[in-house]
């Protein structure tokens, strides 16, 4: 158990990703872990979809019930490690998701109240992080354990990386079902650098975000 924890605590340090999915090193790295086996990890990729498109003024409805979709499509795990006994999944697939983030209280006009939704400022706002909660994230694998896994979020928080890419850090509850453990899951998720940069300022200049993607290179799910 000692050796086990000693491993964890290297990778934790290692996953954090504000360099490339390199820093894992070789699978070696992993080797020695005990039974319940280290979690898989892998390079993260998807493509990102705003409804409405993300700008610096919003898009205002007098709709209470006015939400942000947030669609999450071609999510794809990759270049995966894992010390465990059955051996690293060749890859993962993502089924699409839909994030729904509730319109921003906005002034009244007249005795109608206003609501904004699609703001770009309120990218990584409260409101955001709130939608993001215990969202459950399901990865089918190929190889390896095969079956899926589970994970679901506990504690999202935004994140910088040291390249200017920003994104959410996905603290998790213990993973269901194939390479479950409760000591370490997370996943780091960073928007590609060439919509970071409006999203990081809010939308200025008016800069519309419609779509992008999540960047593999620095983007890392430990399950």
């Amino acid at each position: 158990m000692h050796t086990r924890r000693k491993i964890l605590l290297g990778v934790v340090t290692l996953a954090i990703p504000v360099t490339s999915f390199a820093v894992f090193g070789p699978p070696s790295i992993l080797a020695g872990a005990a039974t319940p086996a280290y979690p898989v990890a892998c390079q993260m990729s998807a493509n990102v979809a705003f409804n409405p498109p993300l700008t610096v003024a919003g898009t205002d409805t007098t709709n209470k019930a006015a939400v942000t979709q947030t669609l999450i499509t071609a999510g794809s795990l990759t270049n995966c490690l894992s010390a465990a006994a059955s051996g690293a999944p060749t890859s993962g697939t993502i089924p699409t998701l839909t994030i729904s983030t509730p319109a921003i209280k906005a002034a009244k006009v007249g005795k109608v109240q206003h609501y904004t939704i699609g703001s770009c400022p309120a990218f990584a706002s409260t409101n955001t992080l709130k939608s993001l909660k215990n969202l459950a994230l399901t990865v089918n694998w190929t190889g390896g354990e095969g079956a899926s896994s589970v994970f679901t979020v506990k504690s999202p928080s935004a994140t910088v990386n040291g390249f200017g890419e920003v994104g959410f850090v996905f603290a998790g509850k213990a993973v269901v079902g194939s390479y479950s453990e409760k000591a370490l899951n997370q996943v780091t998720a960073y928007i590609d650098f060439v919509h970071s940069g409006p999203l990081a300022t809010g939308c200025a200049g008016n800069v519309t975000v419609a779509s992008a993607t999540i960047d593999p290179a620095h983007s890392v799910a430990i399950l």
